[in-house]
Formats: structure tokens, C-alpha cells, sequence
């Protein structure tokens, strides 16, 4: 992504202003006062921002030897590592970290993150048992933890009741008692939906497979995909549920012409448009794929509109439902001034307390496995991507996941305007990202492996 001439130096002015933040707050301990712990978190919304100083505000009052020091520290996007790096190679780094879980693997790789091994081998229990597994395999690289898994989301296929009605459709069938829709079934539901206006352009469709959270990496971890040959060290790019995910994006936007729902895509959602003027609100679009935070947006936006949720569409030759989840994580910067204290902190914040305390105020769910227990944490709506969580899986963490996020879109727009076949698309992303995998290699994919072969 390029970031414009007139964003670069305020950005760097940020970046310095955090490090002297950190610099002057170490020089601030008192003697015999309680030792500074800087904490790093690039969440910065008013929700967000106030239930991270809450969790910092229980910590400090029940470690008294200890003071968290919360830092807003925004970053340019997924993977943005530029504030991390140069406190890092400044010496100057935070002593805790929350970090995009996705991200864990490429950073530690970089040598940014501290391994935490040594610090949870003395856990008087096994971490790794009380963290959703999916979570905690997300957070290792070559086999150790390298932070601890904060919080999560899960996916799954929201239906407007009132663009099914007008096509004839009863919703009743997309209840979730009648378990997972098949890929089959939902295409022929969504064909059903599909109509034009006088001058031949859409003005409603049932399903459009690329667009919200349907990309690249959620078909083709619902399919099966591994990313990844530990026998090899090899991106596997060619594998069969790879190609099936992007055969599927050419036959779909060809079927559906991609220009002509480009064309229905800008005019009831343009650019810039306001977070209400999506055509799943605006009663446009049958079938939209989309995390557990949209309920918050709905319930903010279109209160009114008649929707429902059911699982995640499946592959017809299997019954399983499936999703998917990221989150955050939180983590030691290599190099912390206080890297004991940050522990403490971390595993405070990532733990029953600081998770309990986080999913109240943010509504987003937990990691810790026994919070799913407690009901009185989530509403009516959470409840159900809540029981999701049982079916779910992460992203592989790679050393080079930014990379193969990066071309796998790249290859998903060249079979979308059909200018490569899904094979050569799928063989032109290896040939890019491959290269930059050789760099760790040997290298094993420890902990991680999709369950949806």
C-alpha cells in the first residue's frame, strides 16, 4: 500500500513522539516505587482503547509493584511493523505488545518478538490447554509460543429474509437447525435472487463470492487448503482445494458477469459510502459472508432490517461446519527493558481476568476456553459465533503470511477479470512468494494444520 508524501513525516513524528514516550517513562520510576511496564496496543478506538486501560487499571491494583503504562500506538495496516522495528533496533522498545495473532510468525521470524518458553515451561499448568487451539497454534513459530492469544472473531453467511421473500425464497430453510448450507444449494438459491433492471444492470443478486469477508483465504480454508508441505519446506499452490477455490471465483464471475456486479457494487455501495449504504442493508443482496462484528454494526445502522445467520457454506461432500478466526495476541518485543514485568502483564491481560473484562466492554470473544462457559458474557447474537468457535480454524502462521495474503488477492483479481487461468494465477503467486519462504527454510509449520481436508 503507498502512503502518500504529505502522511510521511506526521507518521514519523508519531513514531518519535512514542519513543520519547518510552524513554522519559523508564526515566520516571521513582526509587522504590512501582516498576514501569509499557504497554503498545495499536486498538485505539474510544471502546477499544477503554477496555484495555481497565484491564491495565485491575492489573495495577493487583500487582502494586508493577504499573502498566498504556501507549496508543496506531499502526498503517495489518502487519504495519515500522514503530516496532525502529524502537526495537533503538533499544527502546515497549516491554508488551498487542500484536495481529496473523502477524506472530512473520515477526518473530524478523527476530522483533522474544520467545516466551521460558516463561510459560514454568506455568504451574499447560497454557496451550486453556487457549482455543486454534488460537494458541497461531501464536508459535518453529514450535514456541512467541506471544499469547488475546482475542477472536468467527465467520459465518448472514441472509436478508426480505430479498429471499421477494425471489420467492423461504428463509426458514437457511435456520441453522437445518445445519450447514451446501455450496450446490446455496448457488442455486443465489441464481434464484439474481435479477436486472430495464437497462440490463443488476439491482439485486443473491451471492457474490468475493465480496465481504469472501476472499481468497476463507474459501480455501473451507475447502481444505494446508498452504503448506512441512516435508517440502514448499508453498503448495496447486493443491486441490487451492485450485477449487479459484475455479470457483472464475466460473462465478463469469456466470454472474464480474463487470456487470462491479457495476452493481458502485452504485449501492461507492466508494466512500457511509457504513449504512451496503447493499446487504439496503435490501440489495441475499447472502453476505461476515464476522460476528457486524451484528454491532447492524444493530447501529438498519435495526430495523430482517435478517438471520446460519453456518458458513460447506463443500457438499461434507457435513462439518466450519469457520474461521483471527484476533490479537500479545507479546514481548525483543529486547524490553522490563520483559519479567511484561510477562506478568500478559499473561494478567491474555488470561480468565483481563479476557473477562475485555469481552464485556468490546463484545468480541474470548480465548481463554473456560470464558465460553460463562453465557452471561455474551448477547443473544454473540451466542451463536460463540459456538462457532468449537469448528474453527486459524491462518497457517508462516514466516511470509503478509506475502501470501498480498498474492493470493493479486491472483484472486487476475482469474476474477479473467486475465489468467486459476492455474496460472496460482503457479505466478508461487513463483513470488516462494522465493521469500526459502529464506527460513528448514522450516516445519508446528502446530497448525487445517482439519477440513
Amino acid at each position: 500500500m503507498r502512503i502518500r508524501h504529505w502522511l510521511r513525516k506526521p507518521r514519523i513524528l508519531l513514531i518519535s513522539l512514542f519513543l520519547l514516550s518510552i524513554v522519559l517513562g523508564a526515566c520516571g520510576n521513582s526509587a522504590g516505587g512501582p516498576k514501569e511496564v509499557v504497554f503498545w496496543t495499536s486498538i485505539t478506538d474510544d471502546i477499544g482503547i477503554k477496555a484495555q486501560r481497565d484491564i491495565a487499571d485491575a492489573f495495577n491494583k493487583a500487582n502494586p509493584d508493577l504499573h502498566v503504562n498504556v501507549v496508543p500506538e496506531p499502526t498503517t495496516g495489518t502487519g504495519d511493523s515500522t514503530a516496532l522495528i525502529t524502537s526495537v533496533r533503538g533499544g527502546v522498545g515497549p516491554d508488551a505488545y498487542l500484536i495481529d495473532r496473523f502477524t506472530v510468525g512473520q515477526q518473530a521470524a524478523l527476530g522483533l518478538l522474544s520467545d516466551l518458553y521460558p516463561y510459560t515451561s514454568k506455568e504451574n499448568q499447560d497454557l496451550s490447554k486453556q487457549y482455543l487451539p486454534f488460537a494458541w497454534s497461531e501464536a508459535l513459530f518453529q514450535g514456541h509460543p512467541y506471544a499469547l492469544p488475546m482475542d477472536t472473531d468467527a465467520r459465518a453467511l448472514y441472509y436478508n429474509k426480505t430479498v429471499l421473500r421477494q425471489a420467492g425464497i423461504d428463509p426458514s430453510i437457511l435456520d441453522p437447525k437445518n445445519g450447514p448450507i451446501k455450496m450446490s444449494k446455496l448457488k442455486e438459491l443465489a441464481f434464484k435472487v439474481n435479477h436486472m433492471d430495464s437497462h440490463g444492470n443488476y439491482d439485486r443478486i443473491g451471492f457474490i463470492p468475493w465480496y465481504g469477508q469472501a476472499f481468497h483465504t476463507t474459501w480455501a480454508l473451507d475447502f481444505g487448503a494446508q498452504f503448506f508441505n512441512n516435508n517440502t519446506c514448499q508453498l503448495t499452490p496447486l493443491e486441490p482445494a487451492m485450485l477449487k477455490t479459484f475455479n470457483m471465483y472464475h466460473d462465478w464471475s463469469q456466470a454472474l458477469n464480474y463487470q456487470k456486479v462491479s457495476t452493481f457494487l458502485a452504485t449501492y455501495q461507492p466508494a466512500n459510502a457511509l457504513p449504512s449504504q451496503n447493499p446487504f442493508f439496503t435490501n440489495h443482496l441475499a447472502f453476505a459472508i461476515d464476522g460476528d462484528w457486524n451484528l454491532a454494526s447492524i444493530k447501529q445502522y438498519v435495526p430495523k432490517l430482517d435478517y438471520g445467520v446460519t453456518y458458513m457454506p460447506i463443500p457438499d461432500d461434507r457435513t462439518t461446519p466450519f469457520t474461521w478466526s483471527g484476533g490479537f495476541a500479545l507479546a514481548i518485543p525483543t529486547g524490553a527493558h522490563n520483559a519479567d514485568g511484561g510477562y506478568r502483564f500478559l499473561r494478567f491481560m491474555a488470561g480468565p481476568d483481563g479476557q473477562r473484562i475485555y469481552t464485556k466492554e468490546t463484545s468480541h470473544l474470548p480465548t481463554w476456553k473456560s470464558l465460553l462457559d460463562e453465557k452471561q458474557l455474551f448477547d443473544p447474537g454473540h451466542t451463536f459465533f460463540a459456538n462457532l468457535l468449537q469448528y474453527s480454524v486459524s491462518r497457517p502462521p508462516l514466516p511470509v503470511g503478509g506475502q501470501i495474503s498480498d498474492e493470493l488477492s493479486s491472483a484472486q483479481d487476475k482469474v476474477d477479470f479473467n486475465t489468467a487461468t486459476p492455474k496460472e494465477a496460482l503457479q505466478e503467486y508461487y513463483n513470488r512468494v516462494q522465493p521469500q519462504m526459502q529464506q527460513y527454510c528448514p522450516f516445519k509449520l508446528e502446530g497448525w494444520s487445517n482439519p477440513y481436508k
